[in-house]
């Protein structure tokens, strides 16, 4: 009998969304680190730590974007096939990780005392929690159109559509 082997072309190759999302978090900090020293120098007073402004929103927006952009080319391109597919996924796992980092930090809060437990609330609680939530969401569809876009850009082109040498 045969090994049953899964085809380059018919699974997720989670290396690659991983890879992916790692190389998205790498951008992404510098991006921000970028738009807000660029917001800095052109707009006073600087953003406060803890505040939910437009600025915020459009920052975190734009980093969030490229961060994905890139992060879901490099999937896409490691993964060598269903590049929109592996692009998006560097967002969903994103997602994911922030999630459990969370619950994580309110747990080992809760473990230690309330001074973790505090900070992580007090993170949290930008403004009603309506707004958190919107906040959230819409970035999360940034991040996973920035990442679809991005493996789309990665994707091999079909046999057929490469050019002759």
């Amino acid at each position: 009998m045969g090994t049953r082997t899964m085809g380059a072309r018919s699974g997720i190759r989670w290396d690659a969304v991983v890879f992916g999302w790692a190389v998205a978090v790498f951008v992404g900090i510098l991006t921000n680190i970028l738009f807000r020293q660029i917001y800095g120098l052109l707009v006073e007073p600087l953003v406060e730590v803890g505040e939910l402004t437009a600025t915020v929103v459009v920052i975190s927006g734009a980093s969030g974007f490229l961060s994905y952009l890139v992060g879901g080319f490099t999937a896409a391109k490691k993964a060598r096939h269903s590049g929109g597919r592996h692009g998006a996924l560097t967002a969903v796992f994103g997602l994911i990780v922030g999630v459990v980092l969370a619950i994580v930090l309110v747990l080992f809060g809760a473990v230690l005392g309330e001074g973790v437990a505090e900070v992580v609330v007090a993170s949290a609680s930008i403004g009603p929690i309506g707004a958190v939530w919107a906040f959230g969401a819409i970035l999360f569809l940034i991040n996973l159109f920035g990442g679809l876009v991005g493996g789309k850009l990665g994707e091999p082109s079909p046999p057929e559509m490469k050019r002759l040498e």
